[in-house]
């Protein structure tokens, strides 16, 4: 939905390579500042709980913003929800520390995925039928454009208003003696020891700085189907409403496979779909240019996006668990070296069309998939988790 309307207020590669920046930025340097926050406080559901009112606060600014008459003037509208969104995934980032920070304290390694499954076996359902309504009234013209996005970030911004009534609820045995890992200058040691002495979390750091580069890609799909007239405002809804469904199908099947199998070994398999993703855009485009056959694409981003969970229950196992926030952290503020990948294949969208950009795409997410491969198994023959040793 966000591409959507992005490309629906702008159409310049360029442009939309600026809201994938701002967003890589927010999600970088916003972790980065609050993790000693995090790191050192007893309750890390209290840190999640001020930082997601920020998410909930800006996503619903740029909802009420949408329903006004303001929202005619595309230029203006660009420009609030530009601010909206950089503050979204700023608050997101830094929410991303503190949630995986609560989740390594209250579920046991080897229950993760089962959580994972659970998670979306309950909301997968909720977002189709939120969706499904959007589709229908969107289709019945009664919410042109831009008000169709009005209405579906609004329920959207409800929905995320409910998740943090949730996590209000958990409860969490607060820490009874946070490791205090001094200044700035030592905490960039301590996390500089944790990366050279941990070498599947150095792996890692690589596997999600090509997926940081070459992801990208997810923000041009909208564009690139516009461009061959297989997306138009009315199956901008349908497409999230495909993504959703094989994404809640993919978390609620492969969780409890990743319990079973252990992490590594469904992550290898999610990263080489990630990389087909862009070549399937691709041919869709080539062979099929003009028909429903794009929405295909949506369905795979939609079924490999259970990695990125299961990215972070790795992590959880590799590192120990006083480590968990700057682990995150770090791999959070690392991404910043990525921030600049979505205007660059913006700018070889424009020069070289979007199919060049795609494969480029490809080619980056086929390296970590790679890079996959050299991971360890950081559990027992049974499936025990083992010890995390410590750096």
């Amino acid at each position: 939905m966000i591409a959507g309307l992005v490309s629906f207020l702008a159409s310049s590669p360029m442009t939309i390579g600026l809201f994938s920046t701002a967003s890589s930025v927010g999600r970088s340097v916003g972790p980065f500042l609050i993790t000693p926050w995090v790191d050192r406080s007893a309750s890390k559901k209290r840190c999640l709980l001020w930082l997601w009112a920020g998410v909930v606060l800006s996503w619903g600014a740029a909802a009420a913003y949408l329903w006004t008459p303001l929202a005619a003037d595309r230029g203006r509208t660009l420009g609030w929800f530009f601010l909206c969104y950089s503050a979204f995934f700023t608050f997101l980032g830094c929410a991303a520390v503190a949630q995986g920070s609560l989740l390594g304290k209250i579920i046991p390694a080897d229950r993760r995925g089962h959580a994972l499954s659970a998670a979306h076996s309950i909301s997968g359902p909720v977002n189709l039928c939120a969706l499904l309504a959007v589709y229908s009234l969107v289709r019945s013209g009664a919410f042109p454009t831009p008000r169709n996005y009005a209405f579906s970030f609004t329920i959207t911004t409800v929905l995320f208003l409910l998740s943090g009534v949730a996590v209000a609820r958990a409860r969490e045995v607060p820490s009874a003696s946070p490791r205090d890992k001094g200044g700035l200058r030592l905490r960039l040691v301590h996390a500089r020891n944790l990366i050279r002495d941990n070498r599947d979390f150095r792996l890692l750091l690589g596997i999600q700085l090509a997926l940081g580069t070459g992801g990208a890609a997810l923000a041009f799909y909208t564009a690139y189907g516009r461009a061959t007239g297989s997306i138009q405002d009315a199956n901008v809804v349908l497409a999230t409403l495909l993504q959703v469904g094989c994404q809640s199908a993919a978390a609620a099947t492969l969780g409890r496979l990743a319990d079973r199998r252990g992490n590594r070994a469904v992550i290898r398999v999610l990263l080489w779909l990630e990389a087909f993703t862009p070549v399937s855009a691709v041919l869709a485009a080539s062979l099929f240019p003009g028909t429903g056959a794009f929405l295909v694409v949506y369905c795979l981003v939609g079924a490999r996006f259970p990695v990125y969970d299961l990215l972070v229950n790795y992590l959880l196992e590799i590192v120990p668990e006083a480590d968990h926030a700057m682990a995150l952290g770090a791999v959070n503020t690392l991404l910043v070296v990525t921030v600049g990948s979505p205007v660059l294949l913006g700018f070889l969208a424009a020069r070289a069309g979007y199919a060049v950009a795609m494969l480029a795409a490809a080619v980056v997410l086929a390296s970590a998939a790679i890079t996959a491969l050299f991971l360890a198994e950081p559990r027992q023959r049974f499936g025990a988790p083992r010890t995390a040793r410590e750096p």
